[in-house]
């Protein structure tokens, strides 16, 4: 009887240092974590189609023209407006244990290839420290952690041992697909290893299973439309500016610097041995995505932390596995860096939300049956609560046009001017740049405003097209 109890609790012990980790952490983002800029927009659209039963072919809430939109997420969508709908800060509690729950399995992937809890203990502390914008943000990415994580760790096992559950990465991905689109990422880092890795052992398999996945990323209600979806996503007009959630990294910012050195630290300690082919193809395409995009950095520090343990399959030295004393030592670990963090957002009520509560409902009330125009995440809330808006997010569901336009009067740029003139009412918050520019533009009539926010109405706005 002392032998598996004794096991069990060596188990546990094993896991002292990454649940203290999980539990600092976890209480840290719990302090910070609010709703981000491009989450409501998927309740509001999510209301529409619980309430119409039918997947929209435009934005519900946009006044601009967004006819022939291709709408992938409606399982994210749906999932958004239920958590809404059971209190305005579930999501905030879901995302915090969405979190924990990749943030473990990425430490078992980590410990089953080999790594020490100390050496996952401090791969997780440059994990989180440089994914706060991320993981302290509740954003549409929220519901690719989990996901993601389940890939890199049935990509780690198999490369270990490959067998017949590697198939398990098609429906994940199908999943997968239709909650974010960084469902895509996570297929090219499967095809780094199908393709470098397994397809010279097991071809016949590994065709099977590629096809599979890239069939997997269109199952969604737009069917073969959905690489045209893609297509529109990375082909917006923020992507090519490098603005807003497509900012490229910047030596200035420093959550960006804390990003660039928390991944430089985790590829010191991951290319300090021979590592398998795939592993570099994947480490070097997922570089290359966060040198585009700041935003794709969290899942570079995710597949470094998988990672972090030296290569020791395919040898004398093999993978431990996950036994099922781990897996509850992994649980456990989970349990307790929950306990420590949903009181600490739970406590923090309503400033978790993106917008005040009771601004949104006032300026609900100013804007009426207007056509608004407001920054996100102001913007996504009124939404919600049933304002048209003219454009916000998905931006890339509108014409190029209204992009340049929204994102111009973001920036306070004269070709903002547009998007205001499109609109019946400016909402804008005090002392920004958006502010200054509604300020300076003719032809607006101050009306009051919730404290510290402006309300113009517009005179003559342009008609719509």
């Amino acid at each position: 009887m002392s032998g598996p109890r004794t096991r069990t609790i060596a188990a546990l012990v094993s896991w002292r240092w990454t649940a203290i980790v999980l539990a600092g952490a976890l209480g840290l983002l719990a302090s910070l974590v609010r709703v981000g800029g491009d989450w409501d927009w998927l309740v509001a659209v999510g209301d529409h189609v619980r309430r119409t039963g039918e997947v929209p072919g435009a934005v519900p809430f946009a006044a601009a023209d967004t006819a022939g939109w291709h709408d992938v997420p409606v399982l994210a969508q749906l999932v958004a407006s239920w958590w809404h709908g059971l209190g305005a800060t579930t999501a905030v509690l879901a995302h915090l244990v969405l979190v924990t729950v990749a943030l473990v399995v990425a430490a078992g992937a980590a410990r089953a290839r080999g790594a020490s809890d100390a050496a996952v203990a401090w791969a997780l502390v440059a994990l989180v420290a440089g994914s706060l914008t991320s993981l302290g943000l509740v954003r549409a990415q929220t519901l690719s952690f989990v996901p993601f994580a389940l890939v890199l760790a049935i990509l780690a096992r198999q490369h270990a041992s490959p067998d017949r559950r590697i198939w398990w990465v098609v429906p994940v991905v199908a999943v997968w697909g239709n909650l974010h689109g960084a469902a895509l990422l996570g297929t090219c880092v499967v095809g780094a290893y199908l393709l470098v890795d397994r397809l010279r052992l097991r071809p016949l398999e590994t065709v099977g299973v590629g096809v599979s996945t890239l069939l997997a990323l269109c199952v969604t209600p737009q069917g073969w439309h959905t690489p045209t979806y893609y297509l529109e996503v990375f082909d917006n007009v923020s992507a090519q500016r490098g603005e807003g959630l497509w900012a490229r990294p910047s030596l200035t910012s420093p959550v960006d610097l804390v990003m660039l050195l928390a991944a430089l630290a985790l590829l010191v300690a991951v290319l300090r041995t021979r590592r398998p082919a795939w592993e570099y193809v994947a480490v070097a395409g997922l570089c290359l995505a966060t040198a585009d995009a700041a935003r794709h950095g969290v899942w570079l520090l995710l597949l470094l932390t998988v990672l972090v343990a030296p290569d020791r399959s395919r040898t004398e030295d093999a993978l431990p596995g996950v036994g099922s004393r781990a897996v509850l030592a992994g649980a456990l670990a989970a349990v307790v860096a929950l306990v420590v963090a949903l009181p600490v957002a739970v406590v923090r009520g309503d400033a978790v939300l993106g917008a005040d509560p009771d601004d949104v409902a006032a300026l609900a009330a100013v804007a009426g049956d207007r056509v608004v125009l407001a920054p996100a995440p102001l913007s996504e809330a009124l939404a919600v609560a049933g304002v048209r808006l003219w454009v916000s997010n998905p931006i890339d569901a509108f014409a190029r046009d209204d992009q340049a336009a929204y994102l111009d009067f973001l920036e306070g740029r004269d070709g903002g001017r547009r998007a205001i003139r499109s609109s019946d009412l400016v909402v804008t918050r005090g002392g920004t740049s958006p502010d200054d520019l509604a300020a300076s533009t003719d032809g607006l009539t101050p009306v009051d405003c919730p404290s510290g926010w402006s309300c113009w109405v517009v005179d003559d706005p342009a008609p719509e097209a």
